[in-house]
């Protein structure tokens, strides 16, 4: 499966399930971890699938100058403005690969955010999938949307990510066994922006939300909600959302 691939190739680098996960949450966005993916006007406006343009590419029936010239983004990381494009074109044919081979575009990806250096530091560092989801989004993809929406959706994409290839547990899973006195007090780092209940249901109102993925101290727990130690509200603790610190 090409989404286990890119996990494993980017942790054999990164060796950082946060960083990795942040970064394959923005490739999903990008070109939903397709390396043959071309942007969909460009699609429409060659009347092209991904798959004859890749073969018209590989061919020379699109020559190099149109492929790195035409302003349509392509592949995992939907590389756009031209030199990026011509790197990548460079790289790959000179290994003999397809410009949509997945292998050949994750060993470039690599390279090419050696030369991003606050991004690539992230990656090997971040502590939270917000962390690095929020600086690939920024720094290295660079879309002209940026807004608070984007960044929460493409977190969450990273913590699908992170749940899946990096928790041993199920996504709805509880970080905690609800209920015993001596569960408490524990801390817990949260993985992405999550919202502060008055209560411990989601028909309480909201009262806050922790958007710095940090560490907090839990002191109740009631179900899979824990009170924070703050007194300012309760907050989900499940898998998909914290990870227990022991």
């Amino acid at each position: 499966i090409d989404e286990r691939i890119i996990w494993d190739v980017l942790m054999e680098h990164f060796n950082n399930p946060y960083g990795v996960a942040g970064l394959m949450g923005n490739l999903k966005a990008e070109s939903n971890l397709k390396p043959n993916n071309l942007q969909n006007n460009g699609n429409r406006i060659l009347g092209l699938t991904d798959e004859e343009y890749v073969k018209a590419v590989d061919s020379g029936e699109d020559t190099k100058e149109q492929f790195i010239r035409n302003g349509y983004g392509h592949g995992l990381a939907q590389w756009t403005f031209w030199s990026r494009k011509q790197n990548l074109y460079n790289f790959l044919k000179s290994k003999n690969l397809s410009i949509g081979d997945l292998r050949g575009q994750l060993e470039f990806l690599i390279e090419e955010l050696k030369g991003y250096t606050p991004v690539y530091k992230v990656l090997k560092s971040a502590t939270s999938v917000k962390e690095a989801s929020d600086i690939v989004l920024t720094q290295y993809e660079k879309p002209a949307d940026q807004s608070d929406n984007v960044k929460e959706k493409r977190c969450r994409y990273g913590l699908e990510f992170y749940n899946r290839h990096h928790s041993d547990s199920t996504e709805n899973n509880l970080s905690v066994q609800a209920g015993t006195k001596e569960d408490t007090p524990f801390r817990v780092k949260v993985l992405c922006d999550l919202n502060i209940r008055k209560g411990a249901s989601t028909d309480t109102k909201i009262v806050g939300t922790i958007t710095d993925g940090g560490v907090y101290t839990i002191v109740q727990v009631i179900g899979h909600w824990g009170k924070l130690k703050s007194g300012k509200g309760w907050i989900s603790i499940l898998n998909k959302y914290v990870e227990r610190l022991y």
